[in-house]
């Protein structure tokens, strides 16, 4: 699935983690756009966010969330969302996850949307 409108990628984000589903979770990122990780780190370009994308997966058991704001100049839109998620630990166990996110999202060629760049505690 794709963003027909910028608020549109957060719900779509959601989705796609709790679907696992990998290549629609990829697909709302430019390819050479930029993620900072949970962990902090950055990532840059189709597979560096393909790994992210694949460590959120088996990290993410759930997570919920919903658009904040999103203000839009002609191709370009600044979002922010809510999110509350329960993660694995690395003992095995589960914990609670939330912040705020930050994310500036590009019109596509095709009238689609996506990010590229985004952080997700912002």
């Amino acid at each position: 699935m794709t963003a027909t409108e910028p608020a549109e990628l957060h719900k779509l984000f959601a989705a796609a983690i709790n679907d696992k589903d990998a290549d629609t979770l990829l697909a709302l990122y430019e390819p050479a756009g930029t993620a900072v990780h949970l962990d902090g780190s950055t990532r840059t370009g189709e597979t560096a966010l393909r790994a992210m994308v694949d460590e959120l997966l088996s990290t993410i058991e759930h997570i919920e969330g919903e658009t904040r704001k999103v203000i839009v100049s002609g191709d370009i839109a600044l979002t922010s969302a809510i999110w509350h998620a329960r993660v694995a630990t690395p003992d095995g166990g589960t914990e609670e996850a939330g912040g705020t996110t930050a994310e500036v999202a590009r019109r596509q060629p095709d009238g689609t949307w996506r990010w590229t760049i985004d952080a997700p505690a912002f």
